[in-house]
């Protein structure tokens, strides 16, 4: 007899966690085992969401296999979901670790505050694309994509429509420009992807006898979620929790290039989430 004949590790842990893709999935959410550490972390993190706390904006650094992915991923179920039944194991550890915490994060279960969890994934170079992505994404698992707002990538796909349906001489031009699928060429306008629309906008002049395409301006990211945010108090939400996954990639890639819009950007989504709002609709 060997010791793997008594002892057997729980299927739940054999793979990683996917902020993103796991938020429904309730075998990873109850196996969360709740340590000192992790429960300070939930904490500080839970308590952020108090409509006066002013401590919104934060880093989480640790090593690779340490459980910062699950320790984000309970939390945002929690905000989000507010499923009693899936944190067992958490309540009662927290019952024991501070009672008042207890409290806290049961009244929040059972209050009409619901906040919409938002994963930005570090896999994009673009900061603007990485953002945007991730916001139609949360929207659409929501059932709340009516709420996006349009933005430049959209009104070039609508140019594109639009010369389809209108102006076919325009459409045939505009499809013998681009060097890929027509197809490929609106997917990834869709998925906000800069080098594409930065291509739209070099064709555009010479199918428009040199009109320049800038149907947005001061377009800004901050702004647009700003815009969503108000939206969402009105389907009764209390805000968004936004969480960028894996931080570190874009900043591996993209540290010497980054611009300071970028740094700019960043700066300002930061601040705008320490800062509620008067009608106590923000993110965090």
């Amino acid at each position: 007899m060997t010791l793997t004949d008594y002892i057997q590790v729980e299927g739940g842990f054999l793979s990683a966690v996917n902020i993103a893709f796991d938020l429904n999935n309730d075998k990873k959410i109850k196996s969360f085992i709740p340590t000192f550490g992790s429960l300070e972390l939930l904490k500080d993190l839970l308590l952020s969401t108090h409509v006066k706390s002013t401590d919104r904006a934060r880093i989480l650094i640790g090593a690779y296999g340490k459980g910062k992915s699950q320790i984000i991923l309970v939390l945002l179920a929690l905000v989000y979901r507010k499923e009693p039944a899936l944190f067992e194991n958490l309540l009662q550890a927290l019952k024991e670790f501070e009672p008042e915490l207890y409290r806290y994060a049961l009244d929040y279960m059972e209050s009409e505050k619901k906040l919409l969890p938002i994963v930005i994934q570090g896999s994009h170079t673009s900061l603007n694309q990485s953002f945007l992505s991730a916001l139609q994404k949360s929207l659409e698992f929501a059932e709340l994509a009516d709420l996006m707002p349009e933005t430049h990538f959209q009104a070039a796909l609508n140019a594109i429509d639009r010369w389809k349906n209108q102006y076919q001489n325009t459409y045939r031009q505009f499809e013998d420009s681009i060097d890929c699928p027509l197809d490929e060429f609106t997917m990834a306008l869709s998925d906000f992807d800069v080098s594409t629309y930065e291509k739209f906008e070099k064709i555009y002049p010479a199918l428009t006898s040199g009109s320049q395409f800038n149907p947005f301006l001061g377009f800004d990211v901050v702004e647009l979620y700003s815009e969503v945010v108000d939206a969402l108090c009105k389907r009764g939400y209390a805000g968004i929790y936004v969480v960028y996954d894996e931080f570190s990639k874009y900043l591996e890639s993209s540290i010497t290039k980054a611009s300071i819009t970028d740094i700019k950007m960043l700066q300002d989504f930061s601040e705008n989430a320490i800062v509620a709002k008067k009608n106590k609709c923000t993110y965090y």
